[in-house]
């Protein structure tokens, strides 16, 4: 396992050993003591702000699989019994189309946790050969040579060295000390893990997601359950160093989760409406009367949907012209009839006027970006055509 290990192993080493070397730069003590504890923490930081755009990616995906939920259960019940090769080749595709549409996978959700995984093991490697290091049985591994073996092996949690592990606490000098240090960070660890699920699957899921019959919102809740409950036993083998760095990214996670859920929330969801009330009362505290605000949320929930792509029969009806776009009405928006009471601003217009004004810009805008990228499919289809040839 070292084997495959051994890139990742000698980077994180190189990490640990540089983070420890800068804490020591701004003045902590040098050899044994808190700084090889911090250089951990560091470790966690940094590898948490490598994989940031990835976590980006997962809420995101997230997300759009909870709102896409019931797409894809019609697409699930419309095969349905169907358990031929061709249905079930059928369906698949549907998905695959599906996901692509909107631009997200099944499976971008799990790629913070494949990154961090190779790092977990290369960590819990490091420290499993920093003993063997120290007493001479084993090369350097990087900058980690004997002396700096023993000054970590030497370092501790609370009494606990951070090589030792719950499940190998026999063979230090104070096994119940390092059992007790071990179990209370694992306990920490499932209890950080399970607040995060927690918020994740209640509190920023829409209402519409929340169906006991959602096969994803199953999935959510085993999760919930499930991954605390694993870490629970699995966590006996881990070492103290690889506690406290899984035990700093779970804080990491709560402090960058809630920062999320509170200023990024998924439409439907607990977080979300907590979040409009929010708004709502700051805007109150700013003077802006209730119609006013109600004005202004409903142009953040116009801006917030997603204009759908419309067939050119369908553009007939409308009166949208997909060759030549202009700003048009739906004849499902009739016009307003402006009372000349209305007060009017300094460009002659009401407060409903300007509003309809607005609406016809961003429509305009939108029916111009589809008629480009139209466009351009076709001309990329008509340089097909002429390759082929």
């Amino acid at each position: 396992m070292d084997t495959i290990l051994a890139p990742i192993m000698w980077l994180v080493s190189y990490v640990i050993y540089g983070v420890h070397y800068g804490l020591t730069s701004l003045g902590m003590d040098a050899g044994s003591g808190p700084a090889w504890v911090l250089s951990i923490v560091g470790l966690t930081i940094i590898v948490r702000l490598i994989i940031l755009p990835l976590y980006n990616k997962q809420i995101n995906a997230t997300r759009q699989t909870q709102v896409l939920q019931p797409e894809i259960q019609k697409i699930q019940k419309k095969y349905k019994g169907k358990k031929d090769q061709v249905s079930q080749q059928r369906q698949q595709e549907e998905m695959t189309a599906l996901y692509k549409k909107h631009g997200t996978s099944p499976f971008a959700s799990c790629l913070p946790l494949l990154v961090q995984m190779p790092i977990l093991f290369s960590l819990f490697r490091v420290l499993y050969a920093f003993p063997a290091i120290a007493a001479g049985e084993r090369g350097d591994l990087g900058p980690i040579n004997s002396d700096v073996a023993v000054e970590f092996e030497n370092s501790t949690v609370f009494g606990a060295p951070l090589s030792a592990s719950f499940g190998a606490a026999g063979e230090t000098a104070d096994p119940l000390n390092v059992r007790i240090v071990a179990a209370v960070l694992v306990l920490f660890m499932v209890v950080s893990m399970f607040y995060t699920q927690k918020q994740l699957t209640m509190k920023n899921m829409p209402d519409s997601a929340m169906d006991p019959n959602n096969p994803a919102f199953k999935t959510q809740k085993y999760m919930l359950y499930g991954m605390p409950f694993i870490y629970l036993f699995s966590g006996a083998a881990f070492q103290v160093g690889v506690l406290v760095y899984w035990a700093a990214g779970n804080i990491w996670n709560i402090g960058q989760q809630t920062w999320f859920i509170r200023n990024n929330p998924t439409p439907g969801s607990q977080a979300y409406r907590d979040r409009e009330e929010r708004l709502r009362k700051k805007r109150l505290r700013k003077g802006l009367t209730e119609e006013e605000i109600e004005t202004l949320e409903a142009e953040e929930a116009s801006r917030g949907q997603r204009q759908q792509p419309m067939s050119k029969e369908r553009a007939k009806k409308v009166g949208v012209d997909k060759d030549d776009p202009q700003p048009v009405h739906s004849p499902e928006e009739p016009e307003e009839d402006v009372d000349p009471s209305e007060v009017r601003g300094k460009d002659g217009l009401t407060d409903a006027e300007r509003a309809k004004k607005r609406y016809e810009r961003r429509q305009a805008e939108r029916a111009r970006s589809k008629a480009k990228q139209e466009q351009r499919n076709k001309k990329a289809q008509q340089n097909k055509k002429k390759r082929n040839f």
